[in-house]
């Protein structure tokens, strides 16, 4: 099978490409390319074919011969999203449904989308299950809402449609990722020997390592097409339900020298929920979480230890997408639009 990552060259997207050749998958990628050179010292990435192409300028011809589609490609994160709506609205949506539309034409007969459980926003009632409400409080959530909803349309006999509304991502990636709730406390304790907590610590979150992650997108290639096409999979584990100030105490256990600092840079954020993941497990019973918590951070901390990740690193805001985006904009190697002069 031919699959096409687009977002390859992303944290996930770099994660994901070495698990399908690992399992013998031919891998296409299609990246804009803008965190291409944030490949962390050391790592060698694998050969295979690569289009640096932003996700709006999609042709038909760049899908010839591809089976399979994992569309990974977005304004990654919600303070991403925020930076221009309505480029979020271009890039994470319209030119989401036009990829798919493109797709079903070409012939691709498995179109696998990366949406998010942040479309839960504030869960008042307890555990949010796929019947239960939305509540979308950003421009990233609202938009991976209007895609779901339209690509749901597109499913066919003969175009099959995952949607994976995705937990918090967290774990070791050779284009790592620093503005991630997990990925983040690790790295403040090993830049300022702080555990820094931006908010009260009290929000709720779903989390899911992204090997574990990469494994799911795998395994949505495999399944049954009648059993899910067109209908939306919460993706994560139920034991892996956590609040924030939670998460601490693993953290410590790995960096044992370091203070906790509540900063009340967010205060009390108002994103809060946890997710029910039962219809995920029945569907899947066969995948199992490999990668936990504490082993994660066991993972992190050793390998950016190896790398000398200090305060130097973690400043630089290479690691950090909304940090990476603005360098491009103010150096005027991207225009205001987000496209290469």
């Amino acid at each position: 099978m031919n699959v096409l990552v687009t977002g390859d060259r992303g944290y996930i997207g770099s994660v994901l490409v070495k698990k399908l050749l690992k399992e013998g998958f031919e891998v296409v990628g299609l990246d804009s390319g803008f965190f291409e050179r944030n490949l962390l010292p050391g790592i060698r990435e694998p050969k295979y074919k690569k289009i640096t192409k932003d996700i709006r300028k999609v042709k038909l011809t760049d899908l010839k011969g591809v089976n399979a589609i994992i569309h990974l490609s977005a304004l990654s994160n919600d303070p991403m999203g925020e930076i221009d709506p309505d480029l979020t609205e271009d890039i994470n949506h319209k030119a989401s449904v036009r990829l798919a539309r493109l797709a079903k034409r070409a012939g691709v007969k498995k179109f696998i989308f990366s949406s998010s459980c942040s479309i839960y926003g504030i869960a008042k009632n307890g555990v949010v299950d796929e019947s239960s409400k939305v509540n979308p409080l950003t421009a990233y959530a609202r938009a991976k809402i209007k895609t779901e909803n339209a690509l749901k349309k597109l499913a066919s006999s003969n175009f099959f449609v995952g949607l994976l509304r995705n937990s918090t991502v967290y774990g070791f990636s050779p284009r790592f990722r620093n503005d991630l709730v997990i990925n983040n406390l690790v790295t403040t304790a090993l830049a300022y020997n702080e555990i820094r907590i931006q908010s009260d610590g009290t929000p709720w979150r779903p989390f899911i390592d992204v090997w574990d992650l990469s494994k799911i997108f795998v395994g949505f290639l495999a399944v049954d097409p009648d059993k899910i096409n067109g209908k939306i999979i919460n993706v994560g584990f139920n034991e892996n339900n956590f609040q924030v100030k939670d998460i601490v105490s693993i953290v410590k256990k790995h960096i044992p020298n370091c203070k906790i600092v509540y900063t009340g840079k967010h205060g009390k954020d108002t994103r809060s929920y946890k997710v029910n993941f039962d219809k995920f497990h029945r569907l899947f019973p066969q995948i199992k979480q490999e990668w936990t918590l504490e082993r994660s951070v066991k993972d992190l901390v050793k390998n950016l230890r190896k790398i000398g990740f200090g305060r130097k690193e973690f400043e630089s805001g290479t690691f950090t997408r909304l940090a990476g985006l603005k360098k491009l904009l103010s150096s005027n190697t991207i225009d205001s639009k987000l496209y290469w002069r």
